[in-house]
């Protein structure tokens, strides 16, 4: 048996299924009371926590219960994730769009989405989304490499805000209409929306104020301190609108027992389970443990669970440990990249090719470190891994990995679809591989593209990376552009708090 299928017997750190979801009961039984209404009247809640404490496994079983558990509401569920890259405008309400229109063509609910004004309403929408995310539409770069890529841009489209708002809840009119015919709901599940864009929050927060009957609209949100964090932003804007917040804590000694009897058939005691409990009490520090265990063969008692936590700086340290090798490595290799990761750029990164790039997925699917997202592409299990190998990684790690990133975007720049994706990321990589002349160009371009579409956070971020590009070429004619643009981006910014999501 070799490392992969031996390390098959861990358990993963994706969002649990729902099937073996384990306590907040008290939490549950709160988004089962908000779910009772939301055929009357539409219905919000913000799911909160620190990281790791299990907020995407309970949006996971929230989606089971609307749509999957036998006697349950059999509704219709639309499901979009944030990933942590600045910039992606609308990007969670486009796959959405995605999702609805995925069910409005195959499965259980096709005959009831399917009728023409509804179709419509997707197409309608899902075109402003497409238009107003596009503020830096490339003229032919799909056919460029290199340095040609940089400057080459169209127009963008003259979709105002005010018009995605419109088209977004004339959708969720039309299809709260629709469910409440059929006696269901249709719930939409957002996750890690402290990732989120301005223009993101924004929309979230506008749709919230006024949802129609037959609307359950839940997400999460990672608990961070700081005025600043999009969790901090977030709480002030439900509770200016009146609605709940379901946070999480550590879990209790007897939903410890339960996991570990459910998840890795362990019979811990309750002394055991206290220790847990105490220290460290979040889903993924429990999962790091309870892994670490099985792959040393050690009984699950508290004088070895706190052995192994001293050994490790800490969850995701743990988790690591526990590893082969040769994960290790990989993780190592795609940490610089941004996810969602696409195929061909993740077998570039791992200098795979031909039939290496089918075993990479296979033994991907098997990873407990990594997961396969809806769309094909990749990203590690939890963003709790990914930070911990960024952190880990040396500065010339850093530069040497950032450097192979921006070359496989740009090779394989005409087989990937997500444009959008690919200038955000070659911005972010060109920078961080210190490549200073292709990212002061494309960072500065891409910056005022942005103050045009009022996303002014990823303007200001695009834009510094440029002055500071600038400054280490000692371009003076640049560093003079970059820091005019700077200075417009902070006009807006210091505008009225009101004008801010």
């Amino acid at each position: 048996m070799d490392e992969v299928q031996q390390w098959a017997e861990g358990v993963s750190y994706a969002p649990c299924p729902p099937e073996e979801f384990c306590g907040r009961d008290e939490e549950r039984e709160r988004l089962k009371a908000l779910l009772v209404h939301a055929g009357e009247h539409g219905q919000a809640v913000m799911i909160s926590g620190p990281p790791g404490i299990g907020k995407s496994s309970l949006l996971n079983w929230l989606a089971y219960e609307v749509q999957e558990r036998p006697g349950g509401l059999e509704s219709l569920v639309l499901r979009a994730e944030v990933f942590d890259l600045p910039g992606m405008i609308f990007s969670a309400f486009r796959e959405l769009h995605k999702d609805l229109r995925r069910s409005a063509v195959s499965g259980r609910f096709q005959e009831t989405l399917g009728v023409e004004g509804m179709r419509e309403a997707v197409r309608y929408a899902e075109d402003v989304l497409e238009k107003y995310a596009a503020p830096v539409e490339p003229v032919g770069l799909l056919s460029k490499t290199g340095e040609e890529i940089i400057g080459v841009f169209a127009r963008s489209p003259e979709v105002g805000y005010d018009h995605v708002r419109r088209a977004f809840e004339e959708l969720l009119q039309e299809l709260g209409r629709l469910m409440g015919g059929t006696g269901r709901i249709a719930a939409i599940l957002l996750d890690d929306v402290h990732l989120a864009s301005r223009l993101d929050r924004l929309l979230l927060r506008d749709v919230m104020r006024d949802l129609p009957p037959g609307i359950f609209l839940a997400f999460t949100c990672r608990a961070e301190d700081g005025a600043g964090s999009g969790y901090a932003a977030m709480r002030e804007e439900i509770r200016e609108l009146g609605l709940p917040e379901v946070p999480l804590y550590g879990m209790r000694s007897h939903e410890i027992q339960e996991l570990g009897r459910r998840r890795f058939n362990l019979s811990l005691g309750s002394a055991t389970a206290g220790t847990l409990a105490e220290s460290p009490g979040d889903t993924f520090s429990l999962m790091a443990c309870f892994n670490a265990l099985r792959s040393r063969g050690l009984a699950p008692s508290s004088e070895n669970i706190r052995n192994v936590l001293a050994e490790a700086k800490g969850p995701a340290d743990l988790a690591f440990r526990a590893l082969p090798e040769s994960w290790r490595a990989w993780a190592d290799e795609l940490s610089v990249l941004n996810p969602p990761f696409p195929v061909p750029v993740t077998a570039c990164m791992l200098d795979l090719q031909g039939m290496g790039v089918t075993l990479m997925m296979d033994r991907m699917q098997e990873s407990t470190i990594f997961r396969r997202l809806p769309g094909g592409e990749y990203a590690f299990a939890h963003p709790l891994l990914q930070e911990h190998c960024r952190r880990e990684l040396s500065e010339d790690a850093k530069i040497t990995l950032n450097a192979r990133a921006a070359d496989c975007f740009e090779r394989f720049m005409h087989r990937l679809s997500g444009r959008l994706h690919v200038l955000l990321s070659l911005a972010c990589h060109f920078f961080n591989a210190q490549e200073y002349g292709k990212a002061a160009d494309l960072n500065l371009e891409l910056g005022l593209r942005f103050y045009y579409r009022e996303d002014y956070d990823t303007a200001l971020v695009l834009t510094e990376r440029a002055i500071a590009s600038a400054e280490r070429l000692g371009d003076a004619a640049l560093l003079a552009a970059a820091e005019r643009q700077r200075d417009l981006v902070r006009q807006k910014t210091a505008g009225p708090a009101e004008a801010r999501p």
